[in-house]
């Protein structure tokens, strides 16, 4: 498997509307795997996609509309603050997630100012990803229809 390329755990782009979608960009294969792992065991996320670089995240993300992206900040080539700018741009209701080692509170405050709604250390807080992806699924069952954003708002 190539380290930078997308991959998914569904073959198609749609998914029930009161499922998640879920898109992970981290460079490691391993931590890629073990998010995906952790996310396609929650009841209402329907698909888990990856990709290990900005550009494969950016062609990943002209297929599809994931509910809730989940980012690294250090990426090969260009950074993940990068991609979550370029992406706030465009999608003001997909959930952004910072997952990083990066752990300074002037990136959490610059993630925050760029547009992501959560920000976490990889190593000390790396549940927490599983716990808001699943209470966003809660609520979207819920609430069908609606988006992981408006329901966590």
């Amino acid at each position: 498997m190539n380290n930078n390329s997308a991959t998914g755990s569904e073959s198609n782009n749609k998914t029930p509307s009161s499922s998640l979608t879920v898109v992970v960009v981290e460079d490691s294969i391993l931590m890629r795997a073990h998010v995906a792992a952790s996310l396609s065991a929650i009841k209402g996320v329907a698909a888990v996609r990856q990709a290990g670089d900005v550009p494969s995240a950016l062609h990943l993300l002209e297929t599809i509309k994931p509910d809730v992206l989940i980012l690294d900040i250090e990426l090969p080539g260009r950074s993940g603050l990068d991609l979550l700018k370029t992406v706030r741009k465009t999608d003001a209701a997909v959930v952004i997630i910072m997952l990083t080692n990066h752990d300074q509170p002037r990136m959490r405050k610059r993630c925050a100012e760029l547009g992501a709604n959560y920000f976490f250390n990889k190593l000390s807080e790396f549940g927490r990803v599983a716990e808001v992806c699943r209470e966003l699924a809660e609520r979207r069952t819920q609430q069908p229809g609606s988006s992981p954003r408006t329901a966590q708002e």
